[in-house]
């Protein structure tokens, strides 16, 4: 072989080299995502991946998981299945995760949601959506037995030494990233504001047990939707009271529309406050409610309302705008950051200042003109899912190569 021939394998061999170093070798942590809503922005994750020729990506997820099935029918290859259990999780960390990152040769972990892990010298990102570890002044456990206080103080320690553990923090939330440096020194340079995206809204052919339940929401009221589940962060224990002050103002042609089953102990609870001030009638317990099943719920609504007393963010507040629906939201530091001036601010606590709000949120056409337009606008600042990805990537990159 002649030199010119040699020079030419050396040049190709330097190319290959090259392009290999310059895959990243991505460990994607899964396990805390078991179900809610961050099962649909980690499919969406998973499935935009296939676009990025310079990543190797390997994954670590519960079994049985939606997130697991998904993985498996996307044909993904190196991904580790734990066991759903908290032992089966510890086992894994003190025994085999070590192996394992030695023999994939893992260069960043990304933590999507949830309780980061990390290895010695090897970077990590976490995304955090926990707010209440940025909000120790206020008491989020309020309500809970002393025993269950104290486990959940416990889990929230690990949570948050966790998350300030990691080399670059993702947040959801303005507020929050800036309370992680303010509180606790977290740098700046290590954090990343990714709004949520716009999700996609799947057609899909609705039961006809779910066109029943959209049928006993007549048009002719004003129907305002609680898109959630039992928490006592949702404050849905208020709604008899706002109803209520609703009827003492003569409003009676308003319903509270709560994706909750009217079996569960604490729906025959609220019936039964409701009861007492006379305006059960004024409550429908929908039931749950599908991903693909959300845009015909809000065709038969007129407003979205949170209660909240902390959030990271909560997809009803993307919907509302989304549907160009008003949003009644809790009058706090939290919402303010992400709502701006596209929500009616209430007080969660006071049922007659959130019966207020919705009459003149009714009676004055400006405000409701100025609303939709401020929703509107806040929207566009919001990114498609395809978007989102491209920023979790190239902050991933930007931390990796720092």
């Amino acid at each position: 072989m002649n030199l010119f021939g040699q020079k030419n394998i050396l040049i190709i061999f330097y190319q290959s080299i090259k392009y290999i170093k310059l895959k990243m070798n991505l460990l994607i942590n899964l396990l805390p995502i078991k179900k809610g809503g961050g099962q649909q922005v980690a499919s969406n994750f998973i499935m935009q991946l296939s676009r990025y020729d310079d990543i190797n990506p390997y994954f670590i997820v519960t079994e049985n998981t939606y997130i697991h099935k998904k993985l498996t029918e996307l044909n993904f290859k190196n991904i580790s299945v734990v066991k759903d259990s908290l032992i089966a999780r510890l086992v894994f960390q003190v025994f085999f995760f070590k192996k394992y990152i030695r023999n994939s040769e893992v260069e960043l972990i990304y933590t999507m949601f949830g309780p980061g892990i990390h290895y010695k010298n090897i970077k990590s990102v976490t995304g955090c959506a926990y707010s209440n570890i940025f909000y120790p002044e206020i008491d989020f456990w309020n309500g809970y037995s002393f025993i269950k206080k104290i486990k959940l103080k416990l889990i929230d320690k690990y949570r948050l030494y966790s998350t300030l553990k990691s080399s670059a923090i993702v947040f959801e939330n303005e507020s929050m990233l800036y309370r992680a440096n303010k509180l606790f020194n977290f740098p700046l340079q290590n954090t990343k504001l990714i709004l949520p995206s716009i999700s996609e809204y799947p057609k899909g052919e609705i039961s006809i047990e779910f066109n029943q339940r959209l049928i006993s929401i007549e048009m002719r009221n004003f129907n305002i939707l609680m898109l959630t589940g039992w928490h006592k962060n949702k404050n849905i224990e208020i709604i008899p009271q706002v109803l209520y002050e609703l009827k003492k103002r003569g409003v009676n042609d308003i319903k509270f529309i709560i994706t909750v089953s009217k079996s569960e102990k604490e729906s025959i609870e609220l019936l039964r406050n409701a009861k007492t001030l006379g305006v059960e009638d004024n409550l429908i317990f929908f039931g749950t409610v599908k991903p693909f099943e959300v845009q015909y719920l809000f065709d038969k609504i007129n407003a979205v309302i949170l209660l909240s007393l902390l959030e990271s963010f909560s997809n009803n507040i993307i919907e509302a705008w989304y549907f160009n629906k008003p949003l009644f939201i809790s009058n706090k530091e939290w919402s303010k950051s992400i709502c701006k001036e596209a929500a009616i601010y209430v007080d969660r606590d006071d049922s007659s200042d959130i019966a207020e709000a919705i009459i003149n949120y009714r009676n004055n056409e400006e405000l409701r003109h100025v609303n939709a337009n401020n929703s509107k606008d806040i929207l566009k600042k919001y990114p498609s899912p395809k978007e989102k990805v491209d920023l979790q990537i190239q902050f991933l990159k930007e931390i990796l190569n720092a």
